[in-house]
């Protein structure tokens, strides 16, 4: 037994140093051409290969900058295929009779460019099938040229055996950090970019099972990596897509954000998480059937945690060439909250066409507000809402528009979150959805002591003008009560408001809208409120430092300067607003200040917020002389006195109600001058309701009317006469 274990290690060693001799003697680039002609007749592709070494263990020539053309149908200039490194693993025994027999390649850091067609046809169906009457395509290196491919005399050989031999097949195939481009022609202009890929293909032929192995590593914490393993095959000539696969798709820790930068979709935009899943993959004659569960931890919508877990449970088919997706069962987990949906989604047309049930029994509302607060479809971030909900919802039609049929019962809702004072709360609210409408039965919001009756009904919502029909009633309404609601809902405009007081509201949406979103159901509001607020508090602007600018005292010597705080403090305010067609409109507006007590008239859209107003600053007669009386001069005289020694201040407000704008009134001043209607400390708010009318109202050119008063008016001319009493003198002046 010693003697033949010494047999076998000498014949060892013999063979191997026969080996390196071999490798050390044998000039691969004398096969350079016979390499490129074998690639060339299992691709049915122009290749270009540059240096080639050879390697002993195992037997592998390496090729530096590899090229493959694609098909000259898709892309006769740019390469199919482009390495930066080839490893072309090749056959011992032929070997040694200097033949070369390709069993595997492993491409180092290539670029794929995939493309399909308008036609649907993709640029690597064409693999192993030469493409006749081929455009030109340029020379191959002129160190082989007797290695070039025959000329193709016999295209289609007569022996269906020797054509089967001619496929694109090899052992294995290894892509190590790949780049793939991918252009649908039929959907796009630019390609998408996928980076980082490694795949492993084994025994792969046109006409045989074959196995696959791939990767994507997504740069960021964790593992971040998507993969497939599965088998597949044989390829369904010219439908590729139909070709039959079953695998399995592991999700490991990939960052949502990744994931969105990877495939260049905006579709996730704004949302973030951390996905784990695995899905079972089956795809048989163009239908692919998914089934399995992803996970998201640490999910994130627009920047907010939503505190909870998603999962989502699934059983799916797409039927591929129809372009239907069938759900057979589909549960996503909001934290312990499940909603249950199945049906069809046919995306054959534009928009897709849904049939679709969702189902929710009596689970829990809070997960579910969260992620809409969190994505902004409704209510405000940083609510919290607790309740239950029962929903049975049938979707047919247009996903843009689908018919509606079922009913949703909402109970014990309550909204809090620490911007809302004062919790929020619905015993109960049921809809019920049909195709013509949506109707709400009359329900409560209450909060504090107060209750908000609402009632509101959708019809012809399919149609181009929906009709809206909605009332809120809040009868001697306490305002810390409505400016939570308004929190609570996601009302934007009241959010640099608090104080007390109360408010009569009585306020109907009616009539055809364009669209059912929030600015056109604005437009619908007709109504009126009736203010009595005090002790408010308006972070939106310092009204007295825009009127002390405006009258020209803020560096006043007597200790007038008013400093920005860029807050308001409202003793008190009240007064009347009528509103039509979603203009706020009111003429007898009157705040009492610090310094004084202002009058203001005009509109506010209530659907962008814009403010048209005219406002008179009564200020008292202590803090008048305290500036200055009579003596103070500011801008052109923007500022003016009265008979007691008040001065007067008439401004425009512009902007919005979040970020108003003040300027001096130089109509209002040169009418004040012109009438004599120059007001007191006790009637701003009456003298400015006069002077809008007079004036033409800023409330009629908001609605682009015009004031019968307006032929009135005066020119700029004829204003800066009078305010410097100029037109006075005429007026005295005897008749000629």
């Amino acid at each position: 037994m010693r003697k033949i274990a010494i047999g076998i290690g000498i014949f060892i060693v013999i063979g191997v140093a026969g080996l390196l001799i071999f490798v050390a003697t044998f000039d691969v680039n004398k096969y350079h051409g016979t390499i490129q002609s074998e690639l060339e007749k299992r691709l049915g592709r122009p290749v270009t290969l540059g240096d080639m070494h050879l390697s002993a263990f195992p037997p592998r020539f390496r090729v530096q900058n590899l090229a493959i053309a694609d098909d000259p149908r898709f892309s006769p200039e740019a390469p199919f295929v482009k390495a930066q490194e080839l490893d072309v693993s090749v056959k011992l025994l032929p070997l040694w009779h200097k033949q070369v027999e390709i069993d595997s390649l492993n491409l180092q850091r290539p670029s794929v460019n995939l493309i399909k067609n308008q036609a649907g046809m993709w640029n690597f169906a064409s693999l192993g099938h030469p493409v006749e009457n081929p455009q030109p395509v340029p020379s191959q290196p002129t160190q082989a040229p007797a290695a070039k491919p025959a000329p193709p005399s016999q295209p289609i050989p007569q022996n269906p055996q020797p054509a089967s031999e001619q496929q694109f097949s090899l052992g294995e195939l290894m892509i190590s950090d790949g780049q793939i481009s991918v252009l649908d022609e039929q959907k796009s202009k630019t390609p998408s970019l996928y980076d980082h890929i490694d795949l492993t293909l084994k025994n792969f032929s046109p006409n045989k099972p074959f196995s696959i192995d791939a990767a994507v590593h997504m740069v960021g914490q964790g593992s971040q990596e998507a993969s497939l393993q599965g088998e597949g095959g044989p390829i369904v000539e010219g439908q590729p897509a139909t070709t039959p696969f079953r695998g399995t798709l592991n999700l490991r820790q990939v960052g949502i954000s990744d994931l969105s930068k990877f495939f260049n979709s905006s579709a996730l935009r704004g949302t973030d998480g951390i996905l784990t899943g695995e899905t079972k993959i089956n795809s048989e004659s163009g239908k692919l059937t998914a089934r399995g569960e992803t996970n998201v931890q640490n999910a994130k919508v627009h920047g907010m945690e939503l505190g909870y877990p998603i999962a989502a449970q699934y059983d799916l088919t797409d039927d591929l060439p129809a372009d239907v997706l069938t759900i057979r069962n589909f549960i996503l987990k909001l934290g312990s909250t499940p909603l249950q949906m199945n049906g069809t989604v046919n995306s054959k047309s534009t928009p897709a066409v849904l049939d679709l049930n969702v189902k929710a029994n009596n689970v829990s509302i809070a997960e579910a507000a969260k992620l809409a607060a969190a994505s902004g479809m409704a209510l405000s971030q940083g609510t919290n809402v607790t309740g239950n909900v029962n929903a049975n919802i049938q979707a047919r039609g247009a996903a843009d528009k689908p018919a509606l049929n079922g009913a949703v019962t909402a109970s014990n809702i309550q909204m809090s979150g620490k911007d809302i004072a004062q919790p929020v709360q619905i015993q109960s609210v049921n809809l019920t959805l049909t195709p013509s409408q949506i109707q709400s039965n009359p329900f409560n919001v209450i909060s504090g002591g107060t209750t908000l009756n609402s009632q509101f009904a959708v019809r012809n919502y399919l149609s181009p003008a929906p009709v809206v029909d909605a009332t809120v009633r809040a009868p001697n309404a306490q305002l810390p009560a409505i400016l939570s609601m308004a929190k609570a809902y996601g009302v934007t405009s009241l959010d640099k408001v608090n104080g007390a007081g109360t408010l009569n509201l009585d306020v109907h949406a009616a009539g055809p809208v364009k669209s059912l979103n929030k600015a056109e159901i604005t437009r619908a509001l007709n109504g009126t409120t009736n203010l009595d607020f005090n002790n408010v508090k308006y972070s939106g602007a310092d009204v007295n430092h825009e009127l002390a600018s405006i009258a020209g005292f803020l560096n006043a010597n007597a200790g007038g300067g008013q400093s920005n705080q860029g807050i308001t403090n409202i003793v008190k305010m009240t007064g009347n607003i009528l509103v039509k067609n979603g203009i706020a409109q009111t003429n007898n507006l009157q705040a009492k200040l610090d310094i004084g007590n202002v009058g203001a008239a005009g509109t506010a859209n209530m659907a962008d917020e814009t403010l048209n107003m005219r406002v008179t600053a009564v200020l008292s007669k202590e803090f008048s002389q305290k500036v200055g009386g009579n003596s103070i001069g500011g801008f052109m005289q923007t500022a003016l006195a009265n008979n007691n020694g008040e001065l007067v201040i008439p401004a425009l407000v512009t902007g919005t109600f979040s970020n108003p704008r003040f300027a001096p009134d130089v109509q209002q001043i040169a009418q004040m001058k012109l009438k004599g209607l120059i007001p007191n400390f006790d009637n701003p708010a009456s003298v400015t309701g006069t002077l809008q009318n007079l004036l033409g109202g800023a409330g009629n050119s908001a609605q682009g009317q015009q004031s019968p008063q307006q032929p009135q008016q005066q020119n700029p001319v004829q204003q800066l006469m009078g305010i410097f009493g100029k037109k006075k003198k005429q007026d005295q002046q005897p008749p000629k």
